[in-house]
This record gives structure tokens, C-alpha cells and sequence, in this order.
């Protein structure tokens, strides 16, 4: 979402538009704006808070507003008119995922341009393919390790992508040891009906196991 108001004459412009970026764990995050006739304006970038939506400064052209280390500023231009300022975060952690603003205003205009950030934690099944015969008992793990303390084990949730109705005796067993969160998905007496694929889900991420249960297995 671009936000513009009060368009001024020779204004600067923002030629990025809003976007998502995945990233995983401990890697760099770069937050790129595209720039256009900036001029002796500035680009501030902020972070919203999402508990109250309001946003807080991180920093105003080369200028960093935060004693966080793992962030600095980067710019560079491609021609008079055309510049990219980018926002740069290392070692990412789960705190970093939320969404930033590149923004560029004074007392009679300002444009804007929101990007989301999402961090990815390992996150594992196992096992990943079951080949059982009816009648035989399956489970299947999936794990993630945390890295606060924001143990919330019913975020993780288990779907089956079939055609078919749900199928009886699933059952799930959740478990939190050595900051590792982990959910069992667990079927007794295997059935046909439970053939298909299995996923695990956590915020933005998926993991799928494939189950085949068939006589002769």
C-alpha cells in the first residue's frame, strides 16, 4: 500500500510498492525504497508496533535513531533523478518480523510505502513418507525450536488435504522440552481414509508428511 497526500510540485517519489519478504533466521534482511527526485528530502524508516499500530523511528537519511547494532543504512544512485535507500538488519530474530515504513515527508506533504518482514524458524516433520498397512498405528512429529518465550503451543496446527471427510481417531499430543515445541499428530488404526497429505502449519510456515496406508504395505 502507497499512501500519498497533499501532492506538492517535484515532490519525491517512492517507485516501490508494497511488498513481503521471508527471510530465515539469522540471515540479512534488506528493505529497499526506490526513490525518485529526492532531492534535500529524507527517507525515515519506521517499525509498527503491532499491539498499538503506532510506528516509532529507526532512522532519517544516514542517521540511525536505534543503539541496535544490527541495523544500518545503505543508499546508492543509478542516475540524477533515481536513488535506493535500503534499511539493513543482521542476524535476524524472531523480534525483527513485523512491518516497516519508508517514508518521506515534510510540513505539506509525505509518501509512504509499507514493507513486511517475516522471519522463518527451523521447523521440521518427521517422518516425511508412511507406508503402513490398515490397522497400524502412525505418528508423525513436527517440531520447531524457539527462540523467546513465546511458547505458544496451539499455534501449531495440523490440516488434511483430502477430498474425503475428516477421518476418525486422530489425535494430537504437544510437548515443550529444551525450548523445542513440538507436535505429535498421532492415528490409531490406521484406515485408507487416512491416505493423504498431512501438514503442519506455524505462522508462515508449512511442512507436509505423506501417509499411504494400502494392504500389501
Amino acid at each position: 500500500m502507497i499512501q500519498i497526500t497533499a501532492a506538492v510540485n517535484m515532490f519525491p517519489q517512492i517507485l516501490t510498492e508494497t511488498y513481503n519478504q521471508t527471510l530465515n533466521l539469522s540471515s540479512t534482511a534488506i528493505l529497499t525504497c526506490h526513490i525518485r527526485d529526492l532531492g534535500d528530502h529524507h527517507v525515515t524508516w519506521f517499525k509498527l508496533d503491532p499491539l498499538t499500530s503506532l510506528s516509532f523511528p529507526l532512522a532519517a537519511g544516514k542517521q540511525l535513531f536505534t543503539t541496535d547494532n544490527r541495523y544500518s543504512i545503505s543508499f546508492y544512485s543509478t542516475s540524477p533523478r533515481d536513488s535506493f535507500w535500503s534499511l539493513e538488519i543482521y542476524q535476524l530474530d524472531p523480534s525483527d518480523e513485523g512491518t516497516y515504513i519508508c517514508k518521506i515527508a515534510n510540513r505539506r506533504a509525505s509518501v509512504s510505502v509499507y514493507i513486511n518482514l517475516h522471519i522463518q524458524i527451523p521447523m521440521m516433520i518427521y517422518p516425511t513418507h508412511v507406508y503402513v498397512e490398515p490397522g497400524a498405528n502412525i505418528q508423525l512429529n513436527c517440531s520447531i525450536l524457539m527462540y523467546d518465550d513465546n511458547h505458544e503451543a496451539s499455534s501449531i496446527t495440523w490440516h488434511f488435504l483430502s477430498n474425503q471427510t475428516k477421518p476418525r481417531d486422530v489425535f494430537i499430543r504437544k510437548t515443550l522440552v529444551n525450548n523445542t515445541l513440538s507436535s505429535y499428530l498421532i492415528i490409531n488404526h490406521a484406515e485408507i481414509s487416512h491416505t493423504g497429505i498431512w501438514t503442519c502449519d506455524y505462522k508462515h510456515q508449512r511442512v507436509n508428511a505423506n501417509i499411504i496406508v494400502e494392504k500389501g504395505k
